[in-house]
């Protein structure tokens, strides 16, 4: 937990009143607490209007703060991978996100994309061992602005130097990105990449991509100059039953290999889920864009610190309550002693021992 927490107090640091910081910390414990509702009105610690003014109208850091939480999960990177052997793999999942959103967001710019109105967002997720790692992110303005795959290669840019020299980059990616204009980007960038394909594509031959039912073939797809590995694999569907699914590689590799690799961008949709769920990511209810934005910041910055902590932890089965529990030990006990308030076992009764008066189950001695 060291990683987690000289983070989280590198992180208050920045912040330039104890009012900001304690109005950090609620809102973090509130995303911890994993309801999946964490507006400001749910807060315990703090009036909503203190956090509202916290999203949108006081000065404080942001972009410090993105800097700060990359620079240190590039320290957390470079002590888990070996050194010594073959350079290790890093896989980077790039995935498209909807936060569907009804009502008036002026400010914010939503479209239509596959029939979901909302925010749409290009998502870079870094994995390496048991490390999950939400890297950036970008608003995609939809249909009629630059395109995905322009966006794309700008977030795979923006990943640091040494990571392309330290480790072995392998993007995955889904058919939304699976256009010329991103293969030639990605083969540019010095990457390589496993993508998914729509079935109907057309080979320098002019049959499809449908047509193929060799696993592992080498292709050459119209518009892109040098060669490609195919791969396809069956997908159930949501009503029952399967399809069958296309995808191709920039490397030539083993079917099975393609498959795995093909397999693991499925390691984003659990992220997704949890955010979600778990971490609120679609439900915040701010209107302005800094709101917004400073939102969808500490929304993964507090799955990240969970997971420090849930990777640190000697016990199995963490929950992200317990990681805010070790992370903000004052505020829970707060929440739990108004919590016992009502139901009127706080305060304890006189005339009991200390063992026998701590209910807040903080202090390790609490048997409630």
């Amino acid at each position: 937990m060291p990683t987690a927490q000289y983070l989280l107090s590198a992180i208050l640091a920045l912040l330039p009143s104890p009012h900001l910081q304690e109005s950090l910390k609620a809102l973090l414990l509130l995303l911890l607490q994993g309801h999946g509702k964490a507006r400001p009105q749910h807060s315990q610690t703090k009036s909503p209007s203190a956090l509202s003014r916290f999203f949108n109208r006081y000065a404080w850091p942001t972009r410090t703060l993105i800097r700060l939480a990359r620079r240190e999960a590039e320290r957390a990177l470079d002590r888990a991978r070996p050194r010594r052997g073959p350079k290790p793999r890093l896989l980077v999942v790039l995935d498209l996100v909807t936060l569907e959103k009804r009502g008036l967001f002026r400010a914010l710019p939503l479209s239509f994309f596959h029939g979901k109105w909302g925010l749409h967002l290009g998502v870079v997720y870094l994995v390496h061992g048991e490390l999950r790692i939400p890297w950036s992110y970008r608003v995609w303005r939809g249909k009629g602005e630059k395109s995905l795959s322009l966006l794309a290669l700008r977030l795979l840019a923006s990943l640091p130097p040494w990571m392309r020299k330290a480790f072995r980059v392998r993007v995955v990616a889904d058919t939304a990105f699976g256009t010329i204009r991103f293969l030639r980007g990605v083969r540019e960038l010095g990457l390589e990449a496993v993508v998914g394909m729509r079935r109907d594509r057309r080979l320098w031959g002019g049959e499809r991509l449908a047509d193929l039912r060799r696993q592992g073939s080498r292709v050459h797809l119209r518009g892109v100059s040098f060669p490609l590995w195919a791969f396809r694999y069956r997908y159930p569907l949501p009503g029952g039953g399967w399809e069958w699914r296309y995808g191709v590689a920039t490397f030539p590799a083993s079917p099975r290999t393609l498959l795995v690799w093909g397999r693991r961008r499925f390691s984003i949709e659990h992220f997704f889920k949890a955010m979600k769920s778990e971490f609120s990511l679609g439900q915040f209810g701010q209107r302005t864009a800094l709101g917004g934005h400073r939102f969808l910041v500490l929304s993964p910055l507090a799955y990240l610190l969970a997971h420090w902590v849930k990777l640190a932890s000697e016990e199995k089965g963490c929950t992200w309550w317990e990681a805010a529990r070790r992370l903000f030990p004052e505020p829970v006990a707060l929440i739990l002693s108004r919590e016992l308030s009502l139901l009127g076992l706080w305060p304890p009764p006189p005339g009991k021992g200390v063992e026998d008066a701590c209910l807040c189950g903080i202090c390790g001695r609490c048997k409630f």
